[in-house]
């Protein structure tokens, strides 16, 4: 995203000859080339990673200061959130100051955060590296607020459609049982000779029984004889 904050902080200084972002892109690569989206890597780099240290650490602290219960609470959650983008935001101020040098010069006179550090103090001294410190402090506190509230919503409603209710084994064979006053009837089943299935086949009807003595199996196997003689 480094090509897309130059091209944002170019378009945003004052009598900015760009009247497009398409026009600021084709122009910074036809007059400095690619290396000019770039020129501010390092330094964006060195900016994050103490911003987002800092950003988690003050968050966690105020939640526990203004959410000592731990349970799902927007307000808290949105004021820890800004506060937590104020303090990473004015503590990381400097290299943002040296960052949009970088990526709001034209002739690339600079190299580097050395330079930038370097050519801020020559030209500001020591509050210069907190120039716009305000405007950057009004801008992540809202961020970092919406950031956090959003992040903390979706985990609680995640968290509440992944419960899984518990049931008592021992109270479900309780209830399956029968009372003790009430008598069971038991049903006695006695089996019996099912009645005979044809089917056709290539070699005539074949007649089956499921339950027989051995004079009826005799007795069908003559009638079954008949019947293939008769077909």
């Amino acid at each position: 995203m480094n090509p897309a904050e130059v091209v944002k902080q170019r378009m945003q200084m004052v009598n900015s000859p760009y009247k497009s972002a398409v026009t600021c892109v084709v122009n910074i690569y036809r007059l400095e080339g690619l290396r000019a989206f770039y020129r501010s890597y390092t330094t964006q780099l060195t900016m994050n990673v103490p911003f987002q240290s800092i950003h988690f650490m003050v968050y966690e602290v105020a939640q526990k200061i203004t959410n000592k219960e731990a349970v799902y609470n927007p307000p808290a959650h949105m004021v820890s959130g800004a506060l937590a983008g104020a303090v990473a935001a004015a503590v990381t101020t400097p290299l943002d100051v040296c960052k949009t040098l970088l990526n709001t010069q034209q002739q690339g006179s600079t190299q580097g955060l050395v330079e930038a550090v370097k050519k801020v103090y020559r030209f500001g001294g020591p509050m210069g590296y907190f120039r716009g410190l305000q405007a950057r402090v009004m801008y992540q506190m809202p961020a970092t607020a919406i950031c956090w509230s959003t992040y903390e919503f979706f985990k609680y409603l995640l968290g509440r459609s992944g419960e899984v209710r518990l049931v008592n084994t021992t109270t479900v064979l309780a209830e399956a049982e029968p009372p003790k006053n009430e008598s069971v009837e038991k049903i006695n089943l006695k089996p019996r000779e099912l009645p005979a299935m044809s089917g056709a086949g290539i070699y005539g009807s074949i007649s089956f029984n499921t339950m027989h003595s051995d004079t009826g199996y005799t007795n069908r196997r003559k009638d079954s004889i008949l019947d293939i003689v008769h077909t």
